[in-house]
């Protein structure tokens, strides 16, 4: 859910053309500028906005990108989709796209996943008691990438997002050209567990066919 609400969230009003991803609203910050203004639209290593984060919620379209049902890498995805799975140490996952994207439009790509913590149960129930503390076993790193489909090389991507420090990343990003694309899902580094759950949401313009 957390990154179905982050990826559907208000950025730019959509002009009616659709190549906005049919945003309602254009989300400002407290200097008037857009999310097209921010260090995040511009730096690949900033997923998110200091003010604005990934846009103004939208409860109507968080649940039509909740309502295109769950995707798997197996098998080539639709253009808007999300996908709860697990990566492998120094491996990825790769979504293909089933439809070619549409030169000039945007692509909205959200990746969550969780720093792993656990109870330092002293009385071994299992459960917090008053006294106890946790223990921060620190944050997989992970990277999202929006690559040609028949592209292998990580540093030849058309948008990405590899920020060092967050358990989210976010791409927001124009097409260059129409042609066929995938989401590539990193795992750079590891920190505790060798295989990383995450959550993937993306929402993306098929060409017409």
């Amino acid at each position: 859910m957390k990154a179905i609400l982050l990826n559907s969230a208000d950025k730019i009003q959509d002009n009616g053309n659709g190549l906005l991803l049919g945003m309602n609203r254009t989300t400002l910050n407290k200097h008037n500028q857009t999310w097209l203004d921010s260090d995040a639209y511009h730096s690949p290593k900033i997923p998110l906005d200091i003010e604005m984060g990934s846009g103004h919620l939208n409860a109507w379209r968080a649940y039509q990108q909740f309502s295109s049902s769950q995707q798997s890498p197996d098998t080539p995805v639709a253009a808007i989709g999300w996908d709860y799975q697990t990566v492998e140490m120094n491996g990825h996952r790769d979504y293909i796209l089933a439809q070619p994207l549409l030169e000039k439009s945007f692509v909205s790509i959200t990746l969550a996943w969780d720093r792993l913590v656990e109870l330092n149960d002293a009385n071994l129930n299992q459960q917090y008691d008053i006294g106890e503390t946790f223990r921060d076993r620190g944050l997989n790193n992970l990277d999202v990438y929006l690559m040609s489909a028949n592209q292998d090389d990580n540093t030849k991507y058309t948008c990405a997002s590899f920020s060092d420090a967050d358990s989210i990343e976010h791409i927001f990003c124009q097409v260059p050209k129409t042609g066929n694309y995938k989401i590539r899902v990193q795992y750079r580094q590891r920190l505790n567990e060798a295989d990383q759950s995450y959550a993937l949401a993306w929402w993306t313009v098929p060409q017409k066919q």
